[in-house]
């Protein structure tokens, strides 16, 4: 069983409560699931969904060398991440208990869809898929930071029981996608039922069953092409093809932001985007090596378009920094505000990306060069390259070499989805190549994955830093 995140035994219902506290109670929840209850509850795992993501982005983004913070009043934040090693106990023991939290009130709500008799069946289904959708989501973020460690999955036993056992890798991702087959399953039986509860404005565009399936099947094509590079090779790369062609991708350069979204904003009750500061903001800035890295275009001094987009210059004067780290902060991420480079304003209600179009492109480059469909991965590199960095098209051909392509692919997706999504860390370990990240610092290191956190140890009498499979 999950108790807030961990998996322990002995735990009080109270720990199983859904975050919200405007949400219903757990018992109150599974002994009358009205239809208002279910649909705050509904609203309660949106919320529970986007909760970690600020946090998620800059602590990946750290590790990846995206971006750094530099606010002194947390100093592990800045140097666990370039100097290392990760603590359990600290910054590397993060993004563990709220996914599960997510996990288990996500389960608490499917349990009480069961016993409603206030919606239709069609209706069940449909929360039911949108539900199943989310608890993947949440079990792709926990894998994404843990890799080979594995982390536990078949969590919904009984209070008292012993913990669940960690599975490896490759079937926490085959685990997510048996979620996501089974939740368009349900979408599927929900034929023309409405979502009998409002759906985030992020989402809008999946406002109804079939639109929300092809959302699942996004998930999909990228829970593929990630357990692909974690040891399925060929058949996941062919998988997500598959997904990918059910999925929202559109080849119109114009739709590349569609997608879908969290969404924040600074009214009352809701959560800003904590991401979002202006631009003599003290906190997050971009590492100089984003504009170093940057290709140009066919004159052969103007930058990549991504880059020249999303990072501003920093108002701060002197710029900031910390004893024993030569990184300035000089330069602002742009994505998060709002108006002009030239005049750049914080924007709290800005949305952060689950999965958009223009990365279901470059997934579905990945997949082509994965299957060895070199002149479809050329087309879709260039689509991107050309379209959203304003550069030349790549000088690859279907006789370069393959760790040529890998690298035109990683190199697109970095800056396609700079500061969204920890990409760069997470596709360089994945290929083998977070020796191509530069460490940044005096005597640093760029970490290989996120430890388990002491507290699920100890609830397993392992030791701080425990590798339950031994990996």
């Amino acid at each position: 069983m999950v108790c807030g995140g961990l998996l322990l035994g002995g735990c009080s219902a109270d720990s199983f409560n859904i975050t919200n506290p405007n949400q219903p109670t757990l018992d109150d929840l599974l002994s009358n699931p009205s239809r208002g209850k279910l649909s705050a509850a509904a609203t309660g795992l949106f919320l529970g969904a986007r909760g970690d993501m600020p946090d998620f982005i800059w602590r990946v983004g750290s590790m990846g060398r995206e971006g750094i913070n530099l606010a002194n009043n947390n100093p592990p934040d800045l140097t666990e991440p370039y100097f290392g090693p990760l603590s359990p106990s600290g910054f590397g023991g993060s993004h563990w208990l709220r996914p599960y939290q997510q996990i288990r009130s996500i389960n608490v709500y499917m349990t009480a869809l069961g016993r409603t008799k206030d919606l239709s069946a069609n209706e069940v289904a449909a929360s039911r898929g949108l539900a199943k959708t989310l608890k993947a989501l949440a079990f792709l973020y926990i894998i994404e930071t843990r890799a080979s460690l594995g982390a536990p999955v078949d969590v919904d036993v009984p209070v008292g029981a012993p913990p669940a056992p960690f599975v490896h890798e490759d079937s926490v991702y085959g685990y997510a996608l048996g979620l996501l087959q089974s939740a368009r399953d349900d979408l599927t039986a929900a034929a023309d039922a409405s979502f009998p509860f409002p759906i985030p404005p992020g989402l809008a565009a999946f406002n109804s069953p079939a639109t929300f399936a092809q959302f699942a099947w996004a998930l999909s094509a990228k829970a593929e092409v990630l357990r692909a590079t974690a040891g399925c090779g060929l058949p996941c790369f062919s998988n997500a093809l598959t997904a990918l062609v059910n999925s929202f991708l559109v080849e119109d350069p114009a739709q590349f932001a569609s997608g879908a979204y969290f969404d924040f904003s600074n009214s009352s009750g809701d959560t800003p985007n904590s991401l979002s500061e202006p631009l003599n903001g003290a906190t997050f800035f971009a590492v100089p090596t984003i504009l170093d890295d940057a290709q140009v275009k066919d004159d052969g001094v103007t930058i990549d378009d991504r880059a020249t987009a999303k990072i501003a210059l920093s108002a701060i004067s002197p710029p900031p920094s910390v004893v024993g780290v030569p990184i300035l902060g000089t330069l602002k991420f742009a994505g998060y505000m709002a108006g002009s480079l030239a005049a750049l304003v914080a924007n709290p209600n800005a949305p952060i990306p689950i999965i958009k179009n223009e990365e279901l492109i470059l997934l579905r480059a990945e997949a082509n060069i994965g299957t060895g469909a070199l002149d479809a991965a050329i087309a879709d590199l260039n689509l991107v390259r050309q379209s959203s960095g304003g550069l030349p098209p790549t000088t690859l051909t279907t006789s370069s070499q393959a760790a040529d392509f890998i690298a035109e692919l990683l190199y697109n997706r970095r800056y396609s989805l700079l500061w969204e999504q920890g990409t760069r860390w997470i596709d360089a370990r994945r290929y083998g190549r977070l020796g191509s990240i530069p460490v940044g610092v005096p005597d640093g290191q760029v970490p290989t994955r996120m430890p388990i956190p002491d507290i699920e140890c100890s609830a397993r009498s392992l030791p701080s830093g425990c590798s339950p499979l031994g990996t």
